[in-house]
């Protein structure tokens, strides 16, 4: 059945758009993943997504290093990491500087991924 009243619409792709895609995949993807890590041939299964999601080429170690990087922050948050320092009574918390030190670092090394990617428009269904 079609719908008339259903246009596809354009949308601008940009590179801080691929970003936020590769960010929100990775997140995913170590949220999914076993308590052994990835296997290469998961982590590869993944830059091939991503690749085709972006439509970009990338190295399956660029996104195994952001995998890692990822699950540095996620223990951070959860406190876990060995940086943290937390007190019973929660007074003492250093999670929040330590995010602020690392995402950067993350931004940077998505940013540097992805930095062929030129503006275009796309049409959504």
């Amino acid at each position: 059945m079609i719908f008339p009243n259903y246009n596809s619409c354009e949308y601008l792709f940009t590179k801080d758009l691929a970003a936020h895609i590769v960010y929100a995949e990775v997140k995913h993807f170590v949220a999914e993943m076993s308590l052994h890590g990835p296997s290469e041939d998961e982590v590869r299964t993944l830059t091939r997504t991503l690749a085709y999601k972006i439509d970009k080429d990338l190295h399956w170690t660029d996104v195994d290093e952001l995998i890692d990087q990822v699950k540095h922050l996620n223990r951070v948050a959860a406190g876990t990491d060995e940086e943290v320092r937390l007190n019973e009574a929660r007074t003492v918390d250093n999670r929040a500087y330590l995010a602020g030190k690392y995402l950067p670092y993350l931004r940077s090394n998505i940013d540097s991924m992805l930095s062929g990617i030129k503006p275009r428009y796309e049409v959504a269904a």
